[in-house]
């Protein structure tokens, strides 16, 4: 009889910032750009991973990204994730407000079920959030405002859709360390996928979502 999984969702996105017009008639918000998965189930003592990342350029419908979202996003046993009630969840809900109804609604209960059970924000620790802040600064230079705003523009996302796997994976890892020797098994268990995988980069190596 095969266990019933135990399921980890890892989050990353990126936005752009959408300043208000001139006339105010429409509020700052944000323009999703893409988002990076890591699931990771465990069944019993053994450990299965996923990891996959996808973008949209200037021009391509917000929505598109939801719909593969939707089409991703898992029941999870728990989410983690970086800011996830100041920047993840109201940059996705503002995504689903400019999305069709149908396929908001669609997104939005598959959000909702991820978000159902263990929600786990790692800015709030301030040794993981020091750690973090240095790392993004070292080895995420696809996600820095001014570079972001111009791959989105021009629809060369390469780097940013590897820099949002990365980003979930670093989360996932940074999450499992925390847990001390469970988190060492689990540790582990992700090296070795990733060694198994025989890259560094769990990629999706599709295109933009257009």
């Amino acid at each position: 009889m095969t266990d019933e999984p135990v399921t980890f969702v890892s989050l990353a996105l990126a936005s752009i910032a959408i300043p208000p017009t001139a006339n105010a008639d429409s509020p700052p918000g944000t323009h999703l750009v893409g988002a990076g998965l890591l699931i990771a189930k465990r069944y019993g003592s053994r450990w299965r991973f996923s990891s996959e990342a996808a973008t949209v350029s200037a021009g391509e419908k917000e929505q598109n990204l939801l719909i593969w979202m939707a089409d991703r996003l898992p029941m999870a046993d728990t989410m983690i994730g970086w800011q996830i009630d100041q920047h993840l969840v109201p940059a996705l809900i503002d995504a689903a407000a400019h999305a069709d109804p149908a396929i908001a609604h669609h997104f939005t209960l598959r959000l909702a079920r991820a978000l159902r059970n263990n929600v786990v924000d790692l800015s709030i620790d301030g040794r993981v959030a020091t750690a973090r802040m240095a790392e993004d600064a070292a080895t995420a230079p696809s996600m820095a405002p001014d570079a972001l705003l111009a791959a989105w523009g021009i629809g060369r996302l390469d780097a940013v859709r590897a820099d949002l796997a990365t980003e979930a994976l670093g989360t996932w890892l940074a999450f499992v360390r925390q847990a001390k020797a469970l988190g060492m098994e689990a540790e582990q268990a992700t090296r070795d996928w990733m060694h198994r995988s025989s890259s560094i980069r769990p990629v999706d190596d599709r295109q933009n979502m257009g």
